[in-house]
């Protein structure tokens, strides 16, 4: 008996844990390795970030890292409100109410890594 309900307390301790994972974006494609089946071009850019010097990708690169340490900061702060909120949960059997998912920064975060890998081509592309 004691086992059985030890097992259902590790299941939903896994799935609690599996939810606060963010999914890892997609790749970008490779430009980069030796045997790279892409070569970069500036027709991969927007006509504004073909304008770019190298210090402006940097500023702008430096932004996207300010404004993710943010996001982070607010996903971080909540995991120990989701965390105690799963703690009573799983004491009281009761459905979990006070769990915030965060969509807004996981979606911001996953928009600027695309960003952040879009300048990281251009910067390349440059020499910077």
């Amino acid at each position: 008996m004691r086992s059985a309900s030890f097992n259902s307390l590790a299941l939903v301790g896994m799935l609690l844990l599996g939810a606060c994972a963010r999914p890892a974006g997609t790749l970008p494609p490779d430009y980069g390795s030796v045997n790279a089946a892409q070569q970069l071009d500036a027709a991969q850019f927007s006509q504004s970030d073909q304008a770019m010097t190298c210090g402006e990708i940097s500023e702008e690169r430096a932004r996207i890292a300010e404004t993710n340490r943010q996001a982070e900061a607010v996903i971080a702060s909540d995991r120990t409100q989701n965390q105690v909120a799963g703690y009573f949960a799983a004491l009281f059997l009761v459905p979990i109410v006070a769990v915030d998912s965060n969509e807004e920064q996981v979606a911001l975060l996953n928009r600027n890594q695309a960003r952040q890998d879009q300048l990281i081509r251009l910067s390349r592309l440059r020499g910077c």
